[in-house]
């Protein structure tokens, strides 16, 4: 198992804002990126966190990513927009996209984007987050390349297909943020790197057998949806719903080659209910979660986007990263540097 190393924040900062200007991204790309990749690290997400250097890296020396590209409206029609992210960063269209929707929601309540020709953006619940700042309700969901097989199937048709919702809170927003995959496909790079076998139920062999070893996804097994076929269906409405209106395509259809078909929905409280009257609920509601007796005496019901909090919290200085990982950040800088 590789040991956890920490790493002062703006040294991890410094290294990926390089790895990346060293591949043709624009300083002010390099840096809304990293930002991305570093919070995520600080949030406790190694998948999603500056591991993901090295697969930039590779898009961009394959083409996949034109690392100096800027999204801009494509078209749009009152609180509806499509945005085209160009193949250049996911995170940069992302970001283009949640001031794109603030502007709309005050003005119409609703809005809606879907963000076409867009590489991986990361993780979801920073965007939903950044809205719910703005007391904006958010949801957002995007397909990936096939990973996952369909409940009852042993092939590769799914994206791990993520899901994010953030709920405004004058205490701690809520931010909910998961994949519908049993596991983000990320984690099991991670669990490979560290040496470490999963729970049994997350990823199946080629032959459709399940099994602990996370190498099978990589020697042709899939992963498999969370929670049999409630996560099946879930997964497919959002395959087909961000994967169809996006542009990019489901990923089991022959029109797809890569990229993440993404769809952002923001409301505004104010509108439906008011403010005040939408606070009060969500504070009271909240209240009574968080006294409710846990099933362990010894531990406390948490609200979904604490545990980020509390790792954020702990990784303000130093970052947090498995050892292995952060060297291959470092080999990486240097093999671009010669």
């Amino acid at each position: 198992m590789s040991q956890l190393f920490r790493v002062p924040y703006e040294e991890m900062m410094k290294t990926s804002i390089n790895v990346l200007t060293l591949v043709g991204a624009p300083k002010d790309h390099a840096l809304s990126v990293t930002q991305s990749l570093v919070q995520a690290q600080q949030a406790g997400h190694t998948s999603h966190g500056v591991m993901r250097l090295s697969d930039y890296v590779e898009f961009v020396q394959q083409g996949f990513i034109i690392p100096s590209a800027n999204p801009n409206i494509k078209s749009e029609r009152g609180a509806v927009i499509n945005v085209e992210g160009n193949w250049g960063w996911g995170q940069v269209a992302c970001k283009f996209s949640v001031e794109l929707i603030a502007e709309r929601v005050n003005k119409f309540g609703i809005a809606t984007v879907a963000i076409n020709s867009c590489n991986h953006i990361g993780r979801l619940g920073e965007y939903v987050e950044m809205l719910a700042k703005k007391s904006f309700v958010a949801l957002m969901f995007c397909n990936t390349g096939p990973s996952v097989s369909a409940y009852g199937g042993k092939t590769r048709l799914f994206g791990t297909n993520p899901i994010a919702a953030a709920i405004p809170s004058r205490d701690g927003d809520i931010v909910i943020d998961f994949a519908t995959a049993g596991a983000a496909e990320g984690k099991l790079r991670v669990a490979v790197a560290a040496g470490e076998e999963i729970p049994n139920g997350l990823v199946i062999t080629r032959d459709g057998e399940a099994t602990n070893n996370p190498g099978a996804f990589y020697e042709g097994g899939s992963l498999v949806p969370f929670g049999g076929h409630k996560g099946y269906c879930l997964s497919l409405m959002i395959e087909l719903l961000s994967g169809a209106l996006s542009g990019v395509h489901p990923a089991m259809n022959n029109a797809y080659d890569h990229g993440n078909g993404t769809l952002l929905i923001a409301m505004d409280p104010d509108f439906f209910v008011g403010a005040k009257r939408f606070s009060e609920d969500i504070a009271e509601a909240k209240m009574r979660i968080k006294q409710a007796p846990p099933a362990n005496p010894e531990a406390t019901i948490l609200l979904p986007g604490e545990i980020e909090v509390i790792a954020q919290l702990r990784n303000q200085d130093e970052v947090e990263i498995p050892e292995n990982i952060w060297e291959t950040v470092l080999n990486l800088e240097k093999s671009l540097q010669n």
